[in-house]
Order: C-alpha cells, then structure tokens, then sequence
C-alpha cells in the first residue's frame, strides 16, 4: 500500500509540472524541493521495505531521474498565469507534509484540490 503511495505522489508532481508548465524560478524551486522530498521519503520506505534486490534495481534510477525529469518539464510562463501561485502553494504545501502524512490522504492537501479545481476549470475536466 506504501508502494502505491509514493507512485501516487510521484504521478501528482509530474502531473503538476506538465499541467502547470510554469515558470522556472520560484515554480521550479517549488518543485525542485517536493521531488527531493518525495524522494528521501521513497529512499527511507525503501530502506523499510523488505524489497528484493531486482525490485531495488527497478526503483533506484526512477527515482535518481525523477527530479530531473520534472525539472525539464517545468516551462517559462509569466508570474501572472493563473496557475502560477496555487501550483506553488500546492507543492509547498505538501513539502510541509511528514513521509507519513504523504502516504495518506493528507496528501491530497487544501492547496493542491484548490490548484486542481482551477486546473480544470481552465483545462476543462480531461
């Protein structure tokens, strides 16, 4: 159940990058410092995990690559975009979260279902 967690929260940060493509200064920050926090985070139940050694194999360069990869996909957009304050505060807000708070429904946190729901008024529901 964990497992699935952490791909959850994994999914979500990409999602918010490549919804939000904003731009790449406090956005990027934002994001920057969510991943690695998901990643520690992954790295610690990992440690916890009684994993088999392909299993860890498999999850290591996924999560080496992860906060590169939501780096690349982090786009320039004026501070104005109407996006660009709720998907920081979504981010920040659950970079506050413990590991444990994450692999719960906490982690669907106010700021992020404030961030989605302006997502798809202004993307409509996909």
């Amino acid at each position: 159940m964990r497992k699935a967690t952490v791909y959850l929260t994994c999914l979500t940060i990409s999602s918010l990058s490549a919804i939000a493509s904003l731009r790449a200064d406090e956005i990027s920050d934002a994001a920057l410092d969510l991943c690695e926090k998901v990643k520690a985070c992954a790295m610690q139940e990992i440690k916890q995990e009684d994993l088999t050694p392909q299993m860890r194999e498999m999850m290591q360069p996924m999560l080496d690559n992860m906060c590169a990869n939501m780096q690349a996909r982090v786009k320039s957009v004026p501070s104005g975009d109407q996006l660009y304050e709720p998907a920081v505060s979504c981010m920040r807000s659950m970079e506050a979260l413990s590991c444990e708070a994450m692999q719960t429904d906490q982690a669907n946190t106010p700021e992020c279902q404030a961030y989605e729901k302006l997502a798809r008024e202004v993307y409509g529901d996909s």
